[in-house]
């Protein structure tokens, strides 16, 4: 293909860049975790499944097992940003996820093996696989540990759900595999014979940047990275006591107390406006559904004491999550071996999405999107 070029590399080399793209690409699941996670649910184990977009997409940049592996950080990470260890949401997401990643990888496998290269079908074919191994998961799930025979009744909305959003997720990867620049960057950066010809603009600045990363590049030593250790472990002790939080007034007094704290860290730079918009559209759909004593009416809407309780619940313990990871990891954290590395990166990561302000535009969503996660990931490259 003319004007493109073809990147060879040692395998040293290559694998090192596989690790940060799955450091990234883990750091969007726990994203993309905390975004569903502040979306009303009429069951505490339904799912829109945004954070598989990942896992979709992962499939064209990764080794199946790079993909498996990348499927399992996806379900501890959601776990921690909905604190459901060590609840049966956790084991409802565990068996979902794990049927969904397998049925992905087959169809993938099988389409890929039978016609190479292009495949037999798109991103929404094995999306709604994945979708529908994960609701049968669920369903199997539902029955023998919450509703018994009753899962037959919540089946077919569960069957319905996971075949609509899987639908729309492989319609969005399909159009952002076309237009987004960063996925073929990504591709290419892998090797992947699917998208291994891409126009590159700065081929030594692209390498560069997925090759290395500035959170481990960053991490300071001496007197700073221990400052920043201590912080790191103060706070992941704070979690596991957040996550055992239920007072009302005891946890939104921990977020209180770690809000000060980042603005402090940060010196007065922590965005307040997501935090109040969040807080006040779940209690709002909390509210919608009275339970318990009546506070007070509008009208015909009555504010109940429990719903208020149950947006404020789910609120505080969000925000809270992304108060205390901002907290913990900042650019002098210095944790030892590639476990300390990989943590200290998919934290630094999360918290550039936290911060990155999506310009979006009616007709160039994708292309935002896209914009964002080239500067985040390839350090600016356009």
């Amino acid at each position: 293909m003319p004007g493109t070029v073809k990147v060879g590399m040692p395998s040293k080399i290559k694998k090192n860049q596989n690790i940060r793209l799955l450091t990234f690409f883990a750091s969007l699941c726990l994203y993309l975790s905390a975004i569903e996670y502040a979306i009303p649910k009429p069951l505490p184990f339904l799912r829109l499944g945004l954070a598989n977009l990942p896992i979709l997409l992962g499939l064209e940049i990764f080794s199946f097992g790079e993909v498996a592996l990348l499927a399992l950080l996806k379900i501890l990470l959601q776990a921690f940003i909905s604190g459901t260890f060590f609840s049966y949401v956790f084991v409802f997401s565990l068996a979902g996820s794990l049927s969904s990643c397998v049925a992905m990888i087959l169809v993938y496998k099988i389409c890929t093996f039978l016609k190479p290269g292009k495949g037999l079908v798109s991103f929404m074919g094995i999306s709604v696989a994945g979708a529908f191994a994960n609701n049968l998961a669920q369903i199997v799930c539902a029955r023998f540990i919450l509703f018994g025979e009753n899962t037959k009744y919540i089946a077919p909305i569960l069957l319905l759900f996971g075949l609509v959003t899987g639908i729309l997720l492989g319609l969005f990867c399909n159009a952002f595999a076309l237009e987004s620049l960063w996925y073929k960057k990504c591709c290419l950066t892998c090797g992947k014979s699917a998208c291994d010809e891409v126009e590159i603009l700065d081929e030594k600045n692209l390498l560069h940047n997925f090759s290395t990363s500035r959170f481990t590049q960053e991490r300071g030593c001496g007197k700073k990275g221990w400052i920043s250790l201590v912080k790191f472990i103060f706070c992941m002790l704070s979690f596991v006591f957040f996550v055992q939080i239920k007072n009302l007034y005891l946890l939104w007094g921990t977020v209180l107390f770690f809000f000060v704290l980042d603005e402090i860290i940060k010196k007065g730079r922590v965005k307040l406006l997501p935090s109040i918009v969040l807080i006040l559209s779940l209690t709002f759909f909390a509210l919608l559904t009275p339970i318990g004593k009546v506070l007070f009416r509008l009208g015909s809407w009555k504010i109940t004491q429990t719903s208020l309780e149950i947006g404020l619940q789910k609120s505080g313990f969000l925000i809270g999550m992304v108060f205390i990871s901002q907290c913990a990891v900042d650019k002098n954290l210095s944790l030892p071996g590639r476990i300390g590395s990989f943590v200290a990166d998919v934290f630094g990561y999360f918290d550039e999405l936290v911060s990155e302000k999506i310009k979006f535009s009616r007709r160039r969503v994708i292309k935002s999107i896209d914009n964002s996660l080239l500067r985040i990931c390839a350090g600016g490259v356009e």
